[in-house]
């Protein structure tokens, strides 16, 4: 059996999904007017800055922190064969513009990839329009990576698929 479709491998990514998905809602991250808000450094000054979601990257990173410390003194993930680790490590022309038109995105929507999909259940209004030219984007950026002879893969549970 594919460790993908063991049963506990998917109870573990449901499980996870309801977390991010209730912990995006709980904490305000759909909405666009609160990330937009955070994002503002300029209205710090004017009293307008809203810190709150520090404390959801403060959570995530204090999580991951110890999750990659357990995950240092075991051979394997507990629902997988293998751990699987990033294989491209250096900061190159791609990462810096894919970055920079993510956060362009992102400062301009008040949408991240990961929220937007969770607002599918509540549907705001031009959801649908935002959800397929970002889709459009990621297709549009995989022929970019093409063009520009730039290595790309997308990681999946049956291993990788060269872009």
């Amino acid at each position: 059996m594919n460790d993908i479709t063991r049963p506990s491998y998917l109870l573990t990514a449901a499980i996870s999904g309801a977390l991010f998905g209730g912990g995006l809602y709980i904490s305000q991250m759909l909405d666009p007017l609160k990330v937009l808000r955070f994002l503002d450094f300029l209205a710090i000054s004017e009293g307008n800055w809203d810190p709150s979601l520090a404390f959801v990257i403060i959570a995530a990173i204090g999580t991951m922190f110890i999750g990659v410390k357990i995950a240092d003194k075991r051979k394997a993930p507990l629902f997988n064969g293998k751990f699987h680790f990033p294989e491209f490590k250096k900061i190159d022309s791609a990462l810096i513009i894919g970055s920079a038109l993510f956060g362009i995105g992102w400062g301009m929507s008040g949408i991240c990839p990961g929220p937007a999909i969770a607002l599918i259940a509540i549907m705001p209004e031009n959801l649908l329009i935002f959800l397929f030219t970002m889709f459009a984007g990621s297709l549009l950026g995989s022929f970019v990576l093409k063009w520009l002879g730039t290595k790309g893969y997308i990681v999946n549970g049956q291993g990788k698929t060269k872009i």
